[in-house]
């Protein structure tokens, strides 16, 4: 099968599929050319055991799926670098960042697995210290100074234009 031909006679459902992923005309065609990507690589591998547009539609859905929560994700973090004051910037700054290819995710790789619990309890679940020395069953003084190298190492790791 004939890749475009396949994406000649299938564009238009997938657009309309990855309209309800995203809203904006960038993401749509962020998403489209992931589906249509996906699509020429596997396609050497469609037997046609399902009709073509099953096979799309699949494909779509599932990269639709994994494109929103990569969105929420971003989004996540974005918020939670904002509230604990690291990034001061829109989310639209943000979100251009990670369009760029600048990850807002890698950041929280880079703590270890007991700050990265930390900065999340605090910032996200908005314990207060003792909340979660108790929560974590470790000193106070540990949670602070835990909470602090997090955000020094997250100031270091996020470059942001002010």
């Amino acid at each position: 099968m004939d890749f475009h031909e396949v994406y000649n006679n299938h564009q238009k459902l997938v657009w309309n599929l990855i309209s309800r992923f995203v809203f904006t005309k960038e993401d749509r065609e962020d998403l489209f050319q992931d589906v249509f990507i996906k699509i020429h690589k596997a396609l050497p591998k469609f037997k046609g055991e399902s009709k073509i547009e099953t096979w799309i539609y699949r494909i779509t859905i599932n990269t639709g799926i994994n494109y929103a929560k990569k969105q929420q994700r971003q989004r996540f973090l974005g918020d939670l670098l904002r509230k604990s004051g690291i990034v001061r910037d829109k989310e639209e700054d943000i979100s251009q960042k990670v369009e760029t290819g600048n990850s807002l995710l890698k950041p929280l790789e880079s703590l270890n697995p007991k700050q990265r619990m930390i900065i999340l309890l605090a910032e996200v679940q908005e314990m207060n210290l003792v909340e979660i020395a108790e929560h974590m069953k470790i000193p106070v003084g540990t949670v602070k100074s835990n909470l602090h190298r997090a955000k020094e190492i997250l100031k270091k790791e996020v470059i942001i234009d002010e």
